[in-house]
């Protein structure tokens, strides 16, 4: 987790930052991250915006007890880390100015909760940050197999059959748009081969081979060799100097409001 959090920040903070500044447009923010994993993102939200209090919440403690290996309260003074569940955050409303979640909703068996959280603990007129993946914006040419397919029937269903949903991000908009939020804006990341090191980007989804295909294949139905063989293909896509990846990634912002509140209210 922590290799692909860091090699992930690595490929998409210098485009993600820009969109931030919108959010961070003054000092002395409290800010929640939710699903911080091991502090990656916290710590460089602290580092480019000097928010007063940065506080990172994640469910598995062996994520937090790295994060707070690596960034050291006398480092890092404002930067803290706590075990919680993002369906029930245990702050009270309206604790914080932003709340921010990143490549955690698409893998929750209710999103919907999770967002209706972070509006509760948010102050009217804060902001939620949203990286809200969509696995069916990765494309790969050329490839011997059908990346689409892959994200479709293999990851996809997977993710299907264990109770998440691996297309969250198409949704988020709209979700947003019914809770009564205001200010929604919604930008892609464009993470490819033309913009990031083709062997940075490479490293990330030999990272996601390495970390999900065993539980691809047993939730899928797919063979291991062949759920493996297909991130090959994809990877030896990303590696070839005639081949184009791309990972498109909605970076969607959006400012709490009065009503927001009253329409998550417990």
């Amino acid at each position: 987790m922590e290799h692909t959090l860091e090699t992930q920040a690595r490929a998409i903070w210098p485009q993600e930052k820009p969109y931030l500044r919108r959010i961070f447009n003054r000092v002395g923010l409290q800010v929640l991250d939710v699903g911080c994993g091991t502090g990656e993102i916290s710590s460089r939200i602290l580092k480019e915006f000097s928010p007063r209090e940065v506080i990172g919440l994640d469910l598995a403690e062996v994520n937090l007890l790295r994060a707070r290996e690596r960034f050291d309260p006398s480092r890092y003074p404002g930067l803290s880390f706590l075990q919680g569940d993002a369906t029930e955050i245990q702050f009270e409303d309206n604790r914080f100015d932003v709340a921010l979640c990143r490549h955690m909703l698409q893998a929750v068996p209710d999103p919907h909760k999770v967002v209706r959280e972070m509006i509760r603990v948010v102050r009217p007129g804060g902001w939620l940050y949203f990286l809200a993946e969509d696995y069916g914006m990765l494309f790969f040419h050329p490839t011997i197999y059908d990346a689409d397919e892959f994200f479709r029937e293999y990851g996809g269903k997977a993710a299907q059959r264990a109770g998440s949903n691996l297309r969250h991000g198409r949704t988020m908009p709209s979700e947003l748009l019914v809770l009564r939020c205001s200010e929604i804006e919604v930008n892609y990341l464009c993470i490819d081969t033309l913009r990031v090191d083709r062997k940075l980007l490479a490293q990330i989804f030999i990272h996601w081979r390495d970390g999900f295909e065993q539980w691809i294949s047993e939730f899928s139905g797919h063979p291991l060799e062949d759920v493996r063989n297909r991130f090959n293909d994809m990877i030896e896509c990303t590696l070839r100097p005639d081949g184009y990846a791309v990972w498109l990634i909605p970076s969607i912002s959006a400012r709490v409001t009065e009503e927001s509140k009253r329409k998550t209210a417990r």
